[in-house]
């Protein structure tokens, strides 16, 4: 264990922590939080991941609540450690709840936009899952960051 921890968990520790240097230094110098840009990078790994679920649900046949639900259940495992971790620093166990309680609100969100485009006569749900991501994802960075992490 110690052997692959040396040889593989070291050398990402470290490109990610030089990652996280960059993305820090790019929000200074344009004048944005730090939280605010780290949840930039985490949300283009974490959007790739949820829609990537939630297509493939749409794909096999699930319907409007239930291809949320599962892309969600999937989020907030996922999600949690890269926000919780590579934006506020903070994977504490103890704030899981009020992570899910976000998420929650997120998936609530979700349902009732697409069933709001499906009555504007918008019927492609891969089109409408994809326009909700970005509103969602300002959600999400607020809700979290005042009421999970409060940064």
């Amino acid at each position: 264990m110690e052997i692959l921890k040396k040889k593989i968990f070291t050398p990402v520790k470290s490109l990610y922590q030089f990652g996280m240097s960059i993305v820090d230094r790019v929000a200074e110098n344009i004048g944005i939080s730090k939280y605010f840009a780290r949840f930039l990078v985490s949300g283009a790994i974490n959007t790739a991941f949820g829609y990537s679920v939630f297509a493939f649900f749409i794909f096999i046949g699930c319907g409007d609540f239930t291809a949320p639900f599962f892309a969600e259940i999937a989020s907030i495992i996922f999600n949690f450690n890269t926000i919780g971790g590579m934006v506020f620093g903070d994977r504490s166990k103890k704030l899981f709840w009020r992570f899910c309680l976000v998420y929650g609100t997120i998936y609530i969100f979700q349902v009732v936009g697409l069933k709001l485009f499906a009555a504007c006569g918008v019927e492609n749900r891969y089109l409408s899952g994809f326009i909700l991501i970005f509103p969602g994802a300002l959600l999400s960075y607020n809700l979290n960051k005042k009421l999970v992490f409060k940064k």
